[in-house]
């Protein structure tokens, strides 16, 4: 079944919470509840996905009848999550974003997903709260964070994240104190625009399976560039066209991914302040969710990875 043409099939999926050790039972049927799905035995042939608690983490596993090969999960300590991390500051990301290593900017990652590329702001001291509105890949997220949280190797990059399981237009377009703006808002939209010929991944496909692609993102960066006070990034394939049509303020290139960057403060402000961090005067204490690390908040219902 084509990925572009599945959204009949996302509003009926079949799911449920399975666990592999009788130790685990508790803690699965805590998240069953949590996400209003059915706990059980074991992985059933009449199952879209199942969210799989092991010993050591939570894994979304494809049931259905295009399932990819492997599971998915969030992961931040090992892997090519680890290689990204121990890359630095040679990260094109972090240009786009502006960050200085005298006054890193805060940052709301709007589309969080899997959370990788907020998870490299964070270490390299940005403040970053996570929007998630999907509850399946907010749930994921939240156990990468804390085994995050749980080694020497990143537990301080994880405790700069902030993750809130809500729908981030939302939440900015209530953002109306300007003393309470964050710095940054960061957008990496689900892109469902491919050539047949492109090798989509297997994590990415089985979270378009899971999720299906953006219809809100015109909304989404109209509602970024109002709360934004210094910059919004938007992440897209190399070839696309800018998001919403909007013509960016400037573009940093890779090998397949492009940052289009749109600069929110007035032209002569930037002239000025070019090559250094902008001062930040503070948020409002009722602007941003202030979420217990990892934890988060409620899942709520959203369909953006």
């Amino acid at each position: 079944m084509p990925l572009e043409k599945n959204k009949d099939r996302q509003r009926s999926l079949r799911a449920g919470v399975a666990f592999d050790h009788p130790g685990l039972a508790a803690a699965a049927a805590g998240l069953a509840r949590q996400l209003g799905l059915p706990l059980v035995s074991q992985v059933a042939d009449d199952l879209d996905f199942v969210l799989f608690r092991t010993a050591t983490r939570l894994e979304l596993r494809w049931t259905g009848d295009v399932a990819p090969a492997a599971p998915v999960w969030a992961e931040f300590v090992k892997g090519p999550a680890g290689y990204r991390r121990r890359r630095g500051g040679r990260e094109m990301l972090i240009r786009a974003v502006g960050v200085k290593q005298d006054r890193p900017p805060s940052v709301l990652d709007a589309t969080g997903g899997m959370g990788r590329d907020a998870f490299i702001l964070a270490g390299c001291g940005c403040a970053v709260h996570i929007f998630e509105r999907n509850p399946v890949v907010a749930a994921l997220l939240r156990d990468g964070l804390l085994r995050a949280a749980a080694s020497p190797e990143t537990r301080d990059s994880a405790a700069r994240i902030h993750l809130v399981a809500a729908d981030s237009r939302k939440f900015l377009e209530n953002m109306t104190n300007p003393g309470g703006k964050i710095d940054v808002v960061y957008l990496d939209p689900m892109f469902p625009g491919r050539t047949k010929s492109a090798r989509v991944k297997k994590e990415l496909q089985i979270l378009q399976l899971l999720v299906g692609g953006d219809d809100d993102t015109e909304q989404l960066l109209a509602a970024a560039l109002n709360a934004a006070r210094n910059r919004v990034v938007v992440k897209r394939p190399k070839s696309a066209p800018p998001l919403a049509g909007r013509k960016p303020s400037h573009c940093l290139s890779g090998t397949t991914t492009r940052f289009d960057v749109y600069i929110t403060i007035p032209a002569e402000v930037y002239a000025e302040d070019r090559g250094r961090t902008l001062k930040n005067p503070g948020h409002g204490k009722n602007e941003l969710p202030r979420a217990p690390g990892p934890e988060g908040a409620p899942a709520a219902n959203r369909k953006r990875p």
